[in-house]
């Protein structure tokens, strides 16, 4: 992909109407770690799995998903600097609607907010578009739980269910076939952290870790990331679970 001269600012388009820059942050993203976020009968999980980038590392230091405010979490993908500084922009976008009219940032007003900022990080030349996607999962008073995606484009949509990162392709398939809807979070669980795990099959040599959460009428509609015992537990039982799939099928 050669931008051809089209490729050294945000601010011009090319003859065939294409932003080179914006393709290239879409290609970061494409190329890191899969995110997913899935809504559930009784509350979203989100959850991610990355390869842990160097052995003396502490595990559960390298975090992808993060409390935008009580009710709202999110996981970013791509580059994990730009994710973080799109979900400090969403913690003062809360915080200052609170400020100001007293009560809670509805999940869809805080959607379009961050994504009208990585917008705008695609008009100016001397800006560049933000690496990264982010999935939120919202609670507000007025339309409950909500699951949104933010692209580096500024493309904000809401979903039931959605991926993004390497394994975007096989996540949303087991999302199709998978009836979420109709699951509790507990259910769901396993079956997130397996997906998870069979989308990083071609990076299995390398030592990876998930990062799960959820945001649900057991956590009082509170986001809560699960602790590091309890998603290691839940790992190991999914692993297992494809071990015995791969054996049956041998």
């Amino acid at each position: 992909m050669s931008g051809t001269g089209f490729d050294y600012e945000c601010s011009s388009l090319s003859p065939e109407g294409r932003l080179f820059q914006v393709e290239y942050a879409e290609k970061a993203v494409e190329n890191s770690s899969t995110i997913t976020g899935v809504v559930c009968k009784d509350g979203i999980v989100l959850g991610t799995e990355k390869i842990v980038v160097n052995k003396m590392m502490i595990s559960g230091t390298d975090k992808r998903i993060y409390s935008v405010n009580k009710n709202v979490g999110c996981v970013v993908n791509g580059l994990t600097p730009d994710g973080k500084a799109l979900m400090y922009r969403g913690r003062e976008e809360a915080a200052q609607y609170e400020n100001i009219y007293g009560i809670k940032m509805p999940g869809q007003v805080l959607a379009n907010r961050v994504a009208l900022k990585t917008q705008m990080n695609t008009i100016y030349a001397s800006y560049r578009p933000y690496g990264t996607s982010v999935v939120l999962a919202t609670w507000d008073h007025m339309k409950g739980r909500q699951l949104f995606m933010v692209e580096p484009s500024g493309n904000c949509y809401q979903y039931y269910g959605c991926a993004s990162g390497r394994g975007k392709q096989l996540c949303r398939n087991e999302i199709e076939k998978a009836n979420f809807a109709e699951m509790t979070v507990d259910q769901a669980l396993p079956q997130i952290a397996k997906m998870l795990l069979k989308a990083q099959d071609e990076m299995k040599e390398k030592k990876q870790e998930l990062e799960l959460s959820v945001l649900s009428e057991a956590t009082g509609n509170i986001h809560k990331i699960l602790d590091r015992a309890t998603t290691d537990r839940i790992t190991s039982q999914a692993l297992q679970e494809i071990d015995n799939e791969d054996v049956e099928m041998s």
